[in-house]
């Protein structure tokens, strides 16, 4: 079933040329729903959604990968520390499956390393042969530290001025190494732009127990960041994770041999299954702004059985881009 589900996605993507519709200071929430066995919920309609902005329920637009989606950019940010060299062996092979698994023939790839240091490799491109050679040339550094969340930072930067779906691709361990950034900075930096952020991991912290998406709290002001540093710092959950679950991206562990090219056909399904939910941002919206789904509709599929992932919050000032 899995791999019918890839098939036609690899062969949806390459076919699919729909327009996407202009945006305009519109913030996207795309929305994950799944049963109790992890199996994606296809078929739902608008009127099985209500988002509500900081309280107040929005009139919304849906995209699904049917209807055609917003093309994508994808940042892939990879750990090259010197204790990345077992991984990295593995990860050479993915790059051959991100344009036909991920981001199809509309969207557009680069590549980011870091240790100590954080280097382009590849600027955004749709040239998958670009896109193979330069993952498939990486190398370990001398370095032990892992500056993930000032990757994450820089790429939310590269992505202010990219239009449709910003997507963010970690392959590195779960925990940050030495990073000048905070994870409170690093969450502030994607949710402003507008990124999701997509995890696969091969640290062994990161079988550390994760916190529940349910147990979060609302993201009303600053303190809203300062809850997964502080979840991070008690073991409940790790860096990777926690910009995972603030962004309503998912996380995947690779420990196996053919793990990592297993998380890059779990990201093309879960990337492609989303509903992308949409509304305007409000003129007179400032400051963070928290986000809530929830199941509607007649009859209502709200069950228990139904696991919603989504992202929690946006940030609105007078000059806010599209999200």
């Amino acid at each position: 079933m899995k791999l019918l589900a890839l098939v036609t996605v690899a062969v949806a993507i390459t076919a699919q040329e729909v327009p996407f519709r202009s945006e305009s200071r519109v913030v996207q929430v795309p929305v994950t729903v799944s049963n109790e066995k992890g199996t994606h919920v296809d078929g739902l309609k608008l009127r099985d959604f209500t988002v509500l902005d900081d309280g107040q329920e929005r009139a919304i637009s849906l995209d699904t990968f049917g209807t055609g989606m917003a093309p994508i950019s994808l940042a892939i940010a990879i750990e090259t520390s010197a204790i990345s060299k077992p991984a990295l062996a593995r990860i050479h092979r993915i790059g051959s499956m991100i344009q036909p698994l991920v981001i199809g023939r509309r969207g557009e790839a680069a590549v980011l390393t870091f240790d100590d240091r954080l280097s382009w490799r590849l600027n955004f491109t749709s040239d998958s042969d670009a896109i193979r050679k330069t993952i498939a040339s990486l190398a370990p550094g001398d370095s032990l530290q892992s500056h993930m969340l000032d990757a994450v930072v820089d790429v939310a930067d590269a992505m202010k001025e990219r239009k449709g779906r910003r997507i963010l691709l970690l392959i590195c361990e779960a925990r940050d190494r030495g990073s000048r950034a905070k994870l409170e900075e690093a969450i502030e930096a994607v949710e402003r732009e507008g990124v999701e952020v997509f995890a696969a991991t091969y640290s062994a912290q990161a079988q550390a127990q994760t916190a529940n998406p349910d147990d979060l709290p609302a993201p009303i002001g600053p303190n809203y960041f300062n809850v997964f540093s502080e979840l991070s710092r008690a073991g409940k959950t790790s860096h990777a994770i926690a910009l995972t679950q603030a962004t309503g991206g998912a996380h995947y562990m690779f420990l196996r041999e053919h793990g990592v090219e297993k998380a890059i056909e779990n990201l093309g399904v879960d990337v492609h299954a989303q509903y992308i939910l949409s509304f305007p941002q409000p003129s007179d919206a400032r400051g963070m702004r928290r986000i809530d789904v929830s199941m509607s509709g007649d009859p209502a599929p709200n069950r228990a059985d139904l696991r919603i992932r989504f992202r929690r919050a946006y940030w609105a000032d007078a000059a806010s881009p599209p999200q």
